[in-house]
């Protein structure tokens, strides 16, 4: 794969973790949405993320000799932002960590901002390991090959 079809891949995955966290809501309760920053414990998840994603544009745009040790690093912070992420998932019904005061008394059900947040995730997990085979292909390809 080419170094823009990389690039291309964890910028899309970084805006739809950006998108995920500011814009999509994670859970429903009848005609209130809930946002992420509602839930207890989204601070873990946005900082997971923000690690993850630091990462990945560290794979993604530099050649080190450590390239293995930069993927293991994506790929600890991606499990650990996909169980974050699940974990908030799951917890969408638990209305008095949610509210303050008067609990709405509808049923609720679960937002599309966990399942953007993992696909993000995974798109950004997948371009980090596509260019570090990549990475790995041009540091044992010959220099005076033709191509």
């Amino acid at each position: 794969m080419t170094r823009s079809v990389t690039l291309s891949a964890a910028f899309v995955g970084a805006a739809g973790s950006l998108v995920s966290i500011v814009a999509i809501p994670w859970a429903h309760y009848g005609d209130i949405t809930v946002p992420l920053t509602r839930f207890p414990g989204w601070g873990g998840y946005v900082g997971s993320v923000v690690a993850l994603h630091a990462c990945v544009a560290w794979a993604v745009l530099t050649r080190t000799a450590r390239q293995a040790l930069t993927l293991a690093a994506v790929a600890v912070l991606s499990l650990v932002a996909v169980g974050s992420a699940i974990l908030l998932t799951l917890t969408y019904d638990d209305a008095s960590a949610l509210f303050s005061g008067a609990v709405p008394a509808v049923v609720p059900r679960p937002g599309l901002g966990g399942i953007v947040a993992v696909l993000a995730i995974l798109i950004s997990a997948g371009a980090a390991a596509v260019s570090g085979a990549g990475h790995r292909a041009m540091a044992v390809a010959p220099t005076n090959a033709r191509p």
